[in-house]
């Protein structure tokens, strides 16, 4: 079953345009991403295959590259990402 998550960044467009130039090919997994601005920075919709190739990613890909520019880790009380089990895909997307 499709897995999916809501989060918000703290980072600037263009550190999510410099992350994201880092990332050469669709990850493994990945069905759909969306990247939008937000009141707090940067507002991210993914829908994987499952949770552990999001996981995997997040740990291979976004972490470091998140380090390499400075960004801070997000504070303890910073909001959750939404998760959730898809039920149904549907557009060109699924």
């Amino acid at each position: 079953m499709a897995w999916g998550f809501i989060s918000e960044l703290p980072v600037t467009q263009a550190q999510y345009d410099e992350i994201d130039a880092a990332v050469e090919d669709d990850p493994p997994g990945l069905i759909l991403h969306i990247g939008s601005r937000s009141p707090g920075g940067m507002r991210i919709i993914d829908i994987w295959e499952s949770e552990a190739d999001y996981r995997r990613f997040e740990q291979e890909e976004i972490v470091p590259a998140l380090q390499r520019m400075g960004v801070p880790p997000p504070p303890p009380d910073a909001p959750q990402p939404v998760e959730f089990e898809v039920h149904k895909l549907r557009g060109r997307a699924s």
